[in-house]
């Protein structure tokens, strides 16, 4: 088609195409901007719900390194996809969202489904604009693209007004630049600031690591590793920043943050990090779950603190501010590096002696008593791990138990949870984005029954899309999160801490997938190996316990204690 009879919808299309986008993620609507894709083989993943469907788009971007693109309609359907947006926005995920609009002739003629989409995504995304003639579309597109995957990834809303979808689009441009990868851009500091940061790493007693999500959007894991072995430096992370670096290296400590309660890792390793004089963060926000409520850095230490986003760099600890891209700023800092008098084979005996305690602890709850113990149910996902496969887990309890109780053995197996907000529901849809991702690779998500409900729909949408992963339900019939944060507070709960029983693998049933139900420990390898021969989506419904809880610090003295290794739930006065 010759660039005097291509279309609006034409060139974004054929945009898309330069950048190599093979599928979006949409229902229906723009109708003229679907049929333009999938013309030109851009494969259509139609998702029940916008909600959903951003995270499919979120789980995506996290484990391919590529950007999605994610396509609603406006009004009810532009505003369902704002809570997956934040949270892409506060994980650091970019994606494009193309939205239609109204006709610019009803703007503020309040026209059907009308809304204010500008002031709708402000808070909520990196880029917005709202296409106000057929001129310059491509240069619209390609700056949504800048915007998304440049800096801090995240979100950029194209709107595209009804009436320019098949209007001639004027001046098309000529433009060839590939951008559908992310990182755009590797920033660093300069050299001096790298020598800075330098001198007091190698000046320090004992400096500690603690890594986040930027760690794996920037691809650093090989430079961090590359770093913390010439350091001698025990390495932590955050949750999303699990894995970063494997977790059978003898620095590695495994994520932390809250999970320091009585039966945790992080309760053995908390110590290493409070006996630290100097923390490099690396990619970390330093919220409030990943440093224990702001309580895990001693007040003695120093900080250097990498991250690609000025805003983060000092908003809770006074640092040294590395402010750059993880993976170039830490190598330029690793090459700065001097040498050092720290006793590498005693720390590493520490961290390895942390590791047993958690090991002897855990290891009562490992048995194939019922009810069945979720940490039962880790240890058969454990033996599943290899270089490709991934693990999602929902928000609340699921998030926690991926990161407390997997060991991962290659920074390549990718453990992947909503904690940009922690919106309950979406580690099923991130599941199957990271299934796009990867789809040679097992992917596995841990869920539990109140957070499923949220997403269950979406069932259809992967026997449909043929997107075959293995949902794990937790079923226990509580919400158990918000039952035990309340006991642990009020010393009671609300009603709200039960629910009823579901059959789950009839709902996957009835949608086309494979189905079945767990109810002893024994059964859980044998139910693991036959979803994974099947030719689609598997859901395996185990029934849990409801007393058990992840080790988190703030039930420490409240809900739990220990005795003789096994954590016992305690009743609350």
């Amino acid at each position: 088609m010759s660039n005097a009879h291509r279309t609006v919808v034409d060139v974004v299309a054929d945009g898309l195409v330069r950048h190599g986008v093979g599928f979006i993620l949409s229902q229906s609507v723009p109708t003229a901007l679907v049929l333009a894709c999938e013309d030109r083989g851009i494969r259509n993943i139609t998702y029940r719900q916008e909600n959903m469907g951003g995270a499919i788009a979120d789980g995506f971007a996290r484990i391919s390194g590529r950007v999605p693109v994610f396509i609603c309609q406006n009004g009810p359907a532009a505003a369902l996809a704002v809570a997956p947006l934040a949270e892409a926005t506060k994980a650091g995920s970019p994606i494009i969202a193309i939205m239609q609009e109204v006709d610019r002739s009803h703007i503020g003629r309040n026209a059907f489904q009308e809304y204010d989409h500008k002031a709708l995504f402000a808070p909520v995304t990196k880029w917005f604009h709202l296409l106000e003639s057929a001129d310059g579309v491509e240069d619209h597109l390609d700056r949504a693209f800048i915007a998304a995957a440049s800096g801090k990834p995240g979100p950029a809303v194209l709107m595209l007004p009804v009436d320019l979808h098949k209007t001639e689009a004027r001046k098309p441009g000529h433009r060839e630049m590939q951008l559908g990868t992310w990182p755009v851009d590797r920033p660093r500091p300069d050299d001096t600031a790298i020598r800075t940061a330098a001198r007091l790493v190698d000046r320090a007693r004992l400096p500690v690591v603690i890594a986040g999500g930027g760690v794996h959007g920037s691809g650093a894991c090989e430079a961090l590793l590359r770093f913390a072995e010439k350091a001698a430096a025990p390495s932590a992370t955050t949750n999303m920043g699990k894995g970063a670096i494997s977790e059978t290296h003898p620095l590695a400590m495994g994520a932390i943050g809250n999970l320091t309660g009585p039966g945790g890792l992080g309760h053995h390793t908390k110590c290493i990090v409070q006996d630290a004089d100097l923390v490099l963060l690396v990619g970390n926000r330093s919220n409030e779950d990943g440093t224990d409520r702001w309580s895990l850095i001693p007040d003695t230490a120093g900080v250097i603190h990498i991250d690609i986003d000025p805003q983060e760099i000092g908003r809770n600890y006074e640092a040294t501010c590395l402010l750059g891209d993880a993976r170039a700023t830490l190598d330029a800092l690793t090459g700065a590096l001097g040498s050092h008098n720290r006793d590498l084979r005693a720390i590493e005996r520490r961290i390895a002696d942390a590791w047993a305690m958690f090991e002897r602890e855990r290891a009562p709850l490992m048995s194939d008593a019922e009810p069945i113990r979720a940490e039962r149910v880790l240890a058969a996902i454990q033996k599943r791990l290899s270089p490709k496969t991934v693990v999602a887990g929902d928000a609340s309890y699921s998030s926690n138990w991926i990161a407390g109780q997997l060991r991962t053995g290659h920074a390549t197996t990718r453990i992947i949870s909503p904690r940009g907000l922690a919106g309950l529901g979406w580690g099923f849809p991130l599941a199957l984005g990271a299934k796009l991702a990867r789809p040679d690779a097992e992917v596995i998500v841990v869920v539990g029954d109140g957070g499923f409900a949220h997403a269950w729909a979406e069932l259809e949408t992967a026997v449909r899309a043929g997107i075959k992963v293995t949902v794990v339900v937790l079923n226990n019939r509580v919400l158990g999160y918000q039952k035990d944060a309340e006991t642990a507070k009020f010393g009671r709960y609300t009603s709200s801490g039960h629910l009823g029983q579901v059959d789950h693998a009839a709902i996957a049933r009835a949608c086309g997938g494979h189905g079945e139900t767990v109810e002893r420990a024994r059964d859980l390898d044998t139910a693991f190996d036959r979803a994974a021969k099947s030719s689609t989506v598997a859901l395996i419904d185990v029934l849990t316990d409801p007393g058990g809880h992840p080790p988190i610090s703030i039930y420490d003295g409240t809900l739990d204690h220990l005795e003789n290794g096994r954590v016992i739930q305690e009743p609350v006065p």
